[in-house]
C-alpha cells in the first residue's frame, strides 16, 4: 500500500502513497493542510489529537514513510520534515437509494489518494516557525519596555468614534413605550406570505 522512492540530491527525499481510502478527497485536506512543512515528530503529535477520520489513516502513512527512510535509506527520523502532501481524488463507488416513483437517487462514495514526500535536513534543531528564542523567550511577545509604553499610549487614548451612528442619548420612557407599540404594530399588522 505504501511505496517509497528517493533521488541522490543534496536534500535526501522520501515518497509514500497511500491509495484507494475511504474517505472524500475534501474531508482528508482538512488533516493534510495542517501538516505541511512540519517536522514528522510534531506532525505525529498533532495527529494523535486530531479528532477526524482521516488522522488515524495519515499518521499510518507517516509511519510507514519514516520507516521507509530509516530502513531503506538510513536516513534519521528527527531531521525529517514533510515537505509535501497532497490528497487527491481516487475514483468513485456508485450506490444507488430508493426514490419516490421507482426512480433511484445515485449515492457517489468518494475514495482519495494520499501522498507524502519527506525531505531530510540537517538543520533540525532550527525550526521554521520557532516559538520561542535560543534565550526562551517568546519570538511574538514585546519586550517588557514596549509593553509598558504600549499600555500607556492605550490608556490616554481617546475611545474610537463609531462612524455613521447617532451619539448615544438615553431613551425617555416616553419613547420607549411609543417604540414598543410601533414594534407590536408592525408585528401584527403583516400580510401572510411576506
Amino acid at each position: 500500500m505504501a511505496k517509497s522512492t528517493a533521488t541522490t540530491q543534496s536534500a535526501k527525499l522520501v515518497a509514500a502513497h497511500a491509495r484507494d481510502l475511504r474517505i472524500a478527497p475534501r474531508k482528508m485536506r482538512l488533516v493534510t493542510n495542517l501538516l505541511k512543512g512540519l517536522n514528522v515528530n510534531d506532525a505525529m503529535v498533532q495527529l494523535q489529537h486530531l479528532n477526524k477520520k482521516g488522522a488515524p489513516m495519515v499518521a499510518k502513512l507517516l509511519r510507514s514513510a519514516v520507516a521507509n527512510a530509516q530502513n531503506n535509506f538510513s536516513l534519521d527520523a528527527d531531521h525529517l520534515y514533510i515537505r509535501s502532501i497532497t490528497a487527491d481524488m481516487g475514483s468513485a463507488m456508485k450506490r444507488y437509494f430508493p426514490r419516490a416513483r421507482g426512480s433511484a437517487f445515485v449515492i457517489r462514495r468518494k475514495l482519495s489518494h494520499v501522498n507524502v514526500v519527506l525531505e531530510e535536513r540537517k538543520g533540525a534543531g532550527k525550526r521554521k516557525f520557532a516559538l520561542f528564542s535560543a534565550k526562551g523567550e517568546r519570538s511574538g511577545k514585546p519586550s517588557a519596555t514596549e509593553a509598558s509604553v504600549d499600555q500607556k499610549e492605550a490608556v490616554n487614548a481617546k475611545p474610537p468614534k463609531t462612524l455613521g451612528r447617532k451619539s448615544e442619548v438615553p431613551k425617555t420612557e416616553e419613547q420607549v413605550k411609543k417604540n414598543k407599540a410601533q414594534n407590536k404594530r408592525r408585528l401584527f399588522n403583516r400580510k401572510a406570505g411576506e
